[in-house]
């Protein structure tokens, strides 16, 4: 009961949630983390979104889209390289990346590795950590949101009554 009035309050009188995912892309955000990560391995995606307005998500890259290598060791290693065929794609959906997400075998606190090397090391990227390998039952609220702050800073971003983190939307339209 009190998730829902915070939603309700937050939704009449808050301002936008840190990342919005319509629910048909969360759900195949969720099917291909699992699917990838087999429930034994890490596995990621950045998640794309309009250049200006919210944070509202849009479209999914998984990190082996760009780089088929990147899951082969159990941990998450992108070439380089491969980053220029993110940019392409960013351009063709007339997107930029919103935020990235990767899972982790237990909890979704931040590793060491996580925090000295993030996806994208611009102030203000988002950085979402799920649990167990994405396996089902999904709490959200043990689901980490980090927001980083530069020079190997991040915040942790937790709800409030007035701003949501993370909010799972109804279906995308058109």
């Amino acid at each position: 009961m009190t998730f829902f009035l915070r939603l309700l309050i937050s939704r009449l009188f808050g301002r936008p949630p840190d990342l919005a995912i319509p629910t048909n892309i969360w759900r195949e955000l969720l099917q291909g983390l699992r699917l990838r990560g087999g429930n034994h391995r890490e596995s990621g995606a950045f998640l794309l979104g309009p250049k200006s307005g919210h944070r509202r998500i849009t479209s999914i890259v998984f990190y082996d889209e760009i780089d088929p290598a990147a899951f082969d060791t159990g941990i998450i290693e992108i070439d380089g390289g491969a980053m220029a065929d993110l940019w392409r794609i960013c351009r063709e959906r007339d997107a930029v990346i919103l935020a990235d997400v990767h899972t982790h075998p237990h909890g979704a606190g931040q590793s060491e590795t996580d925090r000295i090397h993030p996806m994208i090391a611009e102030p203000g990227h988002i950085a979402m950590i799920v649990p167990r390998f994405a396996a089902e039952p999904i709490r959200f609220d043990e689901i980490g949101l980090y927001r980083y702050l530069g020079r190997f800073r991040w915040a942790v971003l937790r709800p409030s009554l007035l701003r949501p983190t993370l909010r799972i939307e109804g279906t995308v339209h058109g």
